[in-house]
């Protein structure tokens, strides 16, 4: 179980941003463009640590791609719901912080589309008790979105595997949670 849920944390993490960092880059596309790629983040950490598994899993395009560092390996949508379904079922729930480091929007022939770049750090968290299972974990990922007439859709998820390397963000979160 706990295997499942650390790799649905760095599956989850690819859309979550508590909020931008103030030192965030962006490139690329209008104000507006970028105001609604901002917004998707800012609704897509609601509902992840709300635990709203249709909602969270409505953020991806049915022919996503998900790379993971632990070879795991996902394509299409329902085989993402498969996946989280097993996490979202438990009490014990995944909470993420996240940093936008790099923001590009563009608008191409095919249309508008964009890529990330965070920092994040993940604990689960047990709805009964409120208590932290297990050790948090922190890392980076990349992902690519693209702009459907439903608003920003996630098409690639890669964790860079840069697993461990952010210990001043587990910090934080472990800080943003305590009571």
């Amino acid at each position: 179980m706990q295997s499942i849920l650390s790799a649905v944390f760095v599956l989850i993490a690819l859309v979550i941003s508590v909020s931008a960092n103030s030192e965030q880059q962006r490139r690329g596309g209008t104000e507006e463009q970028c105001d609604s790629f901002q917004a998707f983040h800012d609704e897509t950490v609601k509902r992840l640590n709300e635990g709203d598994l249709e909602g969270s899993i409505n953020d991806y395009l049915e022919r996503l791609r998900v790379a993971h560092t632990q070879r795991m390996k996902i394509v299409g949508r329902e085989a993402l719901e498969e996946s989280w379904c097993k996490a979202f079922a438990s009490t014990q729930k995944p909470y993420i912080l996240s940093n936008m480091l790099e923001m590009e929007v563009n608008s191409d022939d095919i249309g508008d589309w964009a890529y990330i770049l965070c920092d994040f750090a993940s604990m689960v968290i047990d709805q009964e008790t409120g208590e932290q299972v297990g050790e948090p974990f922190n890392g980076r990922y990349i992902a690519l979105l693209e702009m459907t007439a439903d608003g920003w859709k996630v098409l690639l998820d890669i964790d860079n595997g840069a697993i461990g390397a952010l210990p001043h963000l587990e910090k934080r979160l472990v800080d943003h949670l305590s009571p």
